[in-house]
């Protein structure tokens, strides 16, 4: 039996204000075409859908189009939520897209093994565990420390899959048994900027060996495509994108295994719009951009400049100067070293700041030692991973 594995597709993105309507349109089209190709039996997308827990309408037709298509050519499809997705959004069309055989996990408050069957013979059991959200692992609203949360965490994620590879085993043992996932396992090449941390507390890895039982696991959360711990059969198939400048240079990929044979493949995903961060000064920096020029198809282009003195008034008119030439330049900053008085420092925007830098050079202008200045990055970042997680307030009128 042949599945393609894919995720983080993170449909909706709005990147820098710039839609990547077209590029995502591009790719499902690509997607449907390779699924026919290759004679897939199963599509398992590994949680992100979307980008955001409210996503736009262009999106949600984007997603509702292709699964109206890909039955035609796959008979068995199963998503899973990821930490991105609403659970809300994507139980909007649950009921309907079942009737299709098509399966939506959501929330893994219950264990779901899907049966993949053909002409009514079991082929293949697959344990559909969604991203488990912190309610799902450990009791919430019990007072913890940020050791125990991160230890209630581990062993809630551990006994998940233990018990849910038992219960596949119970139902047959002569068939391939496949999981899927959302979160970091140790050994996960993480690219910068791209994965946020998704559960409260240290965590930032859950040990791979809790996975290794299983004949495929097809993971999501990580967008760079690799296997895990040297394990062919346990992999993240990445973004189909690239999500941040950070990702720009990766050759993007979905998986296709062969559960009989035991291969699994990274199938190259083409390029659907370049993305390069150009760094220097602006003589430089103009003769790197040149080359770039693509007036049907104008590359998504970072520049990190080292000329301090700069005005905003040359940058801008540097940017209106190239971007009428074919090339769209959607960043564009100074190579800053931030002063250890952050609040002296008028000439920084906070466009060229993160949160995080702006809240540590905070806390370094208070009188706190450094174990409580430790403690108290380890809260903004739960706080910050919580209001990302959380869906949007919604008021009835």
């Amino acid at each position: 039996m042949k599945l393609l594995h894919t995720s983080d597709w993170h449909l909706g993105q709005s990147f820098k204000n710039r839609s990547r309507q077209k590029e995502h349109q591009m790719f499902l089209e690509w997607l449907l075409q390779t699924i026919q190709k290759e004679h897939i039996e199963l599509l398992i997308v590994a949680g992100d859908i979307f980008d955001t827990t409210n996503p736009p309408n262009y999106a949600l037709k984007l997603y509702h189009n292709f699964l109206s298509k890909v039955k035609e050519y796959c008979q068995n499809v199963i998503i899973i939520a990821g930490n991105h997705d609403s659970i809300t959004t994507l139980e909007i069309s649950k009921e309907l897209l079942e009737a299709f055989s098509i399966f939506v996990i959501t929330d893994g408050k219950e264990k779901t093994i899907i049966p993949i069957k053909k002409e009514n013979k079991l082929q293949a059991l697959v344990c559909a565990v969604p991203f488990l959200r912190d309610k799902i692992l450990r009791d919430a609203n019990k007072a913890q420390t940020t050791s125990q949360i991160e230890n209630d965490i581990k062993t809630g994620i551990q006994n998940y899959y233990q018990e849910i590879y038992q219960q596949a085993k119970e139902i047959s043992s002569s068939v391939p048994i496949i999981a899927t996932g959302h979160f970091t396992t140790t050994n996960a090449s993480i690219t910068p900027d791209s994965e946020r941390e998704i559960y409260i507390g240290k965590l930032q890895a859950v040990d791979s060996d809790i996975l290794k039982h299983f004949d495929y696991v097809a993971m999501g959360h990580i967008h760079k495509p690799q296997l895990i711990a040297n394990q062919q059969h346990i992999r993240y198939s990445g973004s189909p994108i690239p999500l941040s400048f950070s990702e720009a240079n990766q050759q993007k990929s979905v998986v296709i295994a062969d559960l009989l044979q035991k291969t699994y493949t990274p199938y190259p995903i083409p390029s659907f719009k370049k993305l390069y961060h150009l760094k220097g000064d602006l003589e430089s920096i103009q003769e790197q951009l040149t080359p770039l020029y693509d007036t049907t198809n104008p590359p998504f282009i970072a520049i990190t400049t080292t000329q301090q003195n700069l005005s905003y008034e040359e940058m801008n008119q540097f940017m209106n100067t190239n971007n009428k030439n074919g090339v769209d330049i959607v960043l564009f900053q100074r190579d800053i070293q931030l002063k250890e008085n952050l609040l002296e420092e008028e000439s920084i925007t906070l466009q060229e700041l993160t949160p995080l830098d702006v809240f540590e050079k905070r806390i370094q202008n208070e009188p706190l030692d450094d174990t409580t200045k430790e403690q108290l990055t380890h809260l903004y970042k739960q706080i910050m991973t919580k209001c990302e997680n959380e869906p949007p307030i919604t008021e009835n009128f």
